[in-house]
């Protein structure tokens, strides 16, 4: 129990943490409190400052399990109405994966009593460290970087600009940057070896009002710069179709028709509003629920609709590989031109694990048939594109919107437009498909580059280079929004360089931790 004791942040700094992560969580969509981000992080500072490395390693996970709990709620919906399970096996599911996230916050808290520990002031090792293992959150495990800090700040396009710069990341950074200064300013005498001083307080808070008010001006500036620009660039005229079928009866073999009777009559709808030429109609994940032009009967209305409208048509099917034995399927984007005749597809590269495919299936061996997957897709290539009236178009298929590194790899090859084609029926009507629409408006922002979104049930809508998200769907509701975007070619920094802050970050975090090691008195050791 002395042991345990020593781990154990104590009831007070226990019930700081969950709130503070739960608080925290309602910075980002849907809830869109975003101001909370910019304090959000200070009880997990506090944390930090206040307790040895062991309790501050605890209270940290319990802040992000908090914080992972409410912010992936819907999981719980997914598992419960779609995965048969009971809500009380949901509920430990949900709190396990929250738990795994949890670890990162945690790193951070423990790593910031270290330093403090060994006279290091760690004020400036916080964002550093948040940075590096968001970036490491990025690709651990194939990767689940779902709304980063930087996320809670779609909210507000102004704040969202500099991520043309250094990303996501970077932007994350400078968020838990203000946090510190405000930590910096609220509680100094937590500071040991800073004298509380009423100088170094104010020149704190002056540092953090300056970063977010300057932010704020320079981010507008450069959104009109942006917009200017969009003024003078080509557009394509862009629908998105949202036939609202539910999961229940999206994959049932007597709807195939009347699903694509829906998307069809949907279409023919919207064509009055898509005007000049040329013309592209963006359906969602699974809009043929079927294998699209395999099965000939059932693509046939999709052909003809295209050549009778004029309409390039992005579509989203299973993909046949090779009918085997064995079958290799894949997530697949189809595009049809207005000629009705096939014009490429692009097959999903990053897929789910566990939900496209089985990591390590000599480990793993039990899940196929828990799951009832059947077969592994197949994954596509990083940066494939589509080619539309000539200009390049970069998909993004579900939740590939949310890793920086895909839509850049499409940017660099060209992409003047991304679109983002997802199934958000398993969602429900949870803020699951708010938060993943956040995660597109980074995307264009850090390549400067419109995008469009389809989702079976919503939420469907377009974003701006500048960050600004337009035409928003409601949820479960047959509709359709058309858009006339611009094609910009503007080269960011981002798009050239890549997310350089992660990396950058975690190396000099560690490097500080290591250095005040190095520094500590030798009557410590």
């Amino acid at each position: 129990m002395a042991r345990l004791s020593s781990w154990w942040p104590g009831r007070g700094p226990a019930a700081l943490a969950l709130a503070g992560g739960g608080v925290l969580a309602l910075a980002f969509p849907a809830f869109d409190l975003w101001p909370l981000a910019l304090v959000g992080l200070l009880p997990l500072y506090w944390l930090a400052y206040r307790l040895t490395p062991r309790r501050a390693l605890v209270g940290g996970w319990l802040f992000g399990l908090g914080l992972g709990l409410v912010q992936l709620h819907w999981l719980t919906v997914v598992m419960t109405e779609f995965g048969g399970l009971p809500w009380p096996l949901a509920g430990l599911v949900l709190a396990a994966l929250a738990g795994i996230l949890a670890m990162y916050p945690a790193l951070v808290a423990g790593l910031m009593a270290l330093a403090r520990g060994w006279g290091l002031n760690p004020w400036w090792l916080a964002p550093l460290l948040w940075a590096g293992l968001e970036w490491v959150r990025g690709w651990l495990f194939t990767g689940f970087p779902w709304l980063p800090l930087a996320s809670a700040l779609v909210a507000v396009p102004p704040l969202l600009q500099s991520a043309e710069i250094w990303g996501a990341t970077g932007l994350s950074a400078l968020v838990a940057l203000v946090n510190a200064l405000l930590a910096r300013f609220l509680f100094p005498a937590l500071l040991p070896g800073l004298a509380p001083g009423r100088v170094r307080r104010g020149a704190a808070l002056g540092a953090a009002v300056i970063l977010v008010a300057g932010g704020w001006w320079a981010g507008a500036e450069r959104m009109a710069t942006v917009r200017a620009a969009m003024d003078q660039a080509p557009r394509l005229t862009v629908s998105v179709v949202q036939a609202g079928v539910p999961q229940d009866q999206l994959w049932l073999p007597a709807m195939r028709g009347e699903v694509i009777r829906r998307y069809v009559e949907l279409t023919r709808q919207e064509a009055a509003q898509a005007n000049p030429r040329p013309w592209l109609a963006v359906w969602p994940e699974s809009a043929a629920p079927f294998y699209f032009l395999v099965q000939a009967r059932e693509s046939q209305p999709v052909l003809e609709l295209a050549r009778d409208l004029g309409v390039n048509i992005a579509l989203g099917s299973n993909g046949l590989i090779d009918p085997g034995p064995p079958l290799q399927a894949s997530n697949r984007v189809w595009l049809v031109g207005s000629d009705g005749r096939p014009a490429g597809h692009y097959d999903k590269v990053h897929l789910v694990p566990f939900g496209e495919y089985v990591p390590l299936p000599q480990v793993f061996f039990f899940v196929r048939a828990v799951a009832a997957l059947g077969l592994d897709f197949r994954a596509g290539q990083v940066g494939d594109t589509l080619e539309v009236a000539g200009r390049k178009v970069g998909p993004l298929i579900c939740y590939e919107s949310i890793f920086a590194e895909l839509a850049r790899a499409q940017a660099r090859r060209g992409a003047q437009l991304f679109i983002n084609q997802t199934n958000d029926a398993w969602y429900g009507r949870t803020g699951a498909s708010h938060q993943q629409m956040s995660h597109l408006a980074l995307r264009a922002v850090e390549n400067r580059r419109a995008a469009a979104r389809a989702a079976t049930t919503g939420v469907s809508g377009f974003v701006l280079p500048d960050g600004v998200i337009t035409g928003r769907t409601g949820l479960f509701r047959p509709e359709a929004r058309t858009s006339r975007l611009p094609l910009l070619a503007l080269s960011t920094p981002f798009t050239a360089s890549g997310d350089l802050a992660g990396p950058l970050g975690l190396a000099l975090g560690l490097l500080g931790v290591a250095a005040a090691r190095l520094r500590r008195p030798k009557t410590e050791e």
